[in-house]
């Protein structure tokens, strides 16, 4: 059976309500498939303010900086325009901090959850 479009895959929900409850508006998302891990990664898609897309990829970046990173991913967030030529946003990992990782599901389902509690905690 074929999903529907509105519905959000269990893995990343917690992620997605995050942000939206946070002022970002998701449009799009998938928590990922396959093995490797890397087959289909996962992302979120989502419309927010300059501000608020800079201040999450400064969050996502110092974590990757830090000596001591929380992420097991590096997680990046790009810019795109929509079919509307609007300003979207894309939070998606970019490569796994050991090569192992690639390998192990719960890196990425341990990243959502620390996604989330960065995105929550941090000052808006």
């Amino acid at each position: 059976m074929r999903k529907r479009y509105f519905q959000i895959a269990p893995k990343i929900r917690r992620l997605v309500t995050c942000m939206n409850t946070c002022g970002m508006k998701t449009f799009a998302s998938c928590q990922g498939h396959g093995f490797p891990v890397r087959r289909l990664l996962p992302y979120v898609a989502f419309m927010a303010s300059v501000h608020q897309a800079q201040h999450l990829a400064r969050l996502v970046r110092e974590d990757a900086e830090s000596p001591f990173p929380n992420l097991y991913w590096g997680w990046e967030v790009t810019a795109r325009f929509n079919n509307r030529f609007m300003l979207c946003w894309r939070l998606a990992p970019v490569n796994p901090r050991h090569h192992w990782y690639r390998y192990w599901r719960k890196t990425l389902d341990k990243d959502f959850q620390h996604l989330s509690l960065l995105i929550k905690s941090s000052p808006r």
